[in-house]
């Protein structure tokens, strides 16, 4: 079964709460089906496993709190789930190299992630590099999880110390392809 660590889902819950407030929240979270609502408990434990399907309840619960004016917030989620971890209880999984914290994005997405996917990389330039999901059986990807996946990795790249660094997401298992890719651009760090 696909599932996922609890410390991303956490930082998920709290960017929901800073952004909106718990109470809208807690309101959102009435919403969901009993079964959503077992899917997102009050607090995740960090080092738990969760299912995957968690990440589509906490979809669910997030959409009614988007404002118009908020636009697309996926990427900030996902960027909000990588420093949450990188900063946090897993600082330890930061390289301080661009180029080698991509060299640990596999275990690292092994780490955050059990049975959904397998992860491969491919450094393309001395600040370039690929990064291709292909999903197992049980992990069922929306392609705003996706999006959120690329602003996770691509601010766990600019905490590595990158800066400047562009996405694309040119393949998706969502819209259909065998596969997820990101492409991902940055220069070096000026330190």
């Amino acid at each position: 079964m696909a599932e996922i660590k609890g410390i991303l889902l956490n930082a998920w819950s709290k960017f929901l709460k800073d952004k909106y407030g718990e109470e809208a929240v807690a309101k959102a979270a009435a919403c969901l089906s009993p079964e959503e609502r077992r899917l997102v408990p009050a607090m995740f434990l960090d080092a738990s496993w969760y299912p995957f399907d968690s990440l589509h309840a906490l979809r669910k619960l997030t959409k009614p709190l988007v404002t118009r004016t908020d636009g697309d917030i996926t990427v900030e989620i996902g960027r909000s789930m990588a420093q949450h971890a990188f900063t946090g209880p897993y600082k330890a999984l930061l390289a301080h190299d661009p180029i080698k914290q991509i060299q640990k994005f596999t275990s690292i997405g092994e780490f955050f992630f059990r049975e959904a996917r397998r992860l491969e990389t491919e450094i393309t330039g001395p600040a370039s590099c690929l990064v291709r999901y292909r999903y197992q059986a049980g992990a069922k990807p929306t392609k705003a999880i996706c999006i959120s996946m690329g602003g996770f990795w691509s601010r766990s790249i600019e905490l590595s110390g990158a800066s400047r660094v562009k996405t694309a997401h040119p393949r998706c298992f969502a819209a259909g392809a065998d596969c997820c890719e990101f492409v991902f651009e940055w220069s070096p760090s000026s330190q």
